[in-house]
């Protein structure tokens, strides 16, 4: 008897407690510089993964849920973007959109200093 290796849920939007937003530019040279982006939030559950993705110049808040066994016990996350490297911008916005299964939220983006 052999048993199929669990299938991961799909991910989604967040469906995370509590979400708060943060987003910083640092600027270096004549309006070059980076973006980055944080969120923060809980569940009620362990197990989950949470991640930005890039959509159409809207940033999507993830969520991967817990496959096979996890805990009843709160749980606090944080995410960032980019997931990795240098996100260089030629134009630094002055506000992002971000999208979670809650809508969308307008986050002002603040200097880095």
């Amino acid at each position: 008897m052999s048993t199929a290796p669990a299938t991961l849920p799909a991910p989604r939007l967040s469906h995370g407690l509590e979400i708060e937003y943060k987003a910083f530019a640092r600027p270096f040279f004549e309006g070059d510089g980076v973006l980055y982006l944080m969120a923060t939030c809980y569940y009620p559950t362990s197990g989950f993964t949470i991640f930005f993705e890039e959509n159409s110049g809207k940033y999507q808040l993830m969520e991967q849920p817990p496959s096979g066994v996890f805990m009843n016990l709160v749980t606090y996350y944080v995410a960032s973007w980019p997931p990795a490297g240098i996100s260089e911008r030629n134009q630094l916005p002055t506000e992002v959109t971000i999208v979670d299964a809650q809508g969308e939220h307008r986050v002002h983006v603040r200097p880095w200093n």
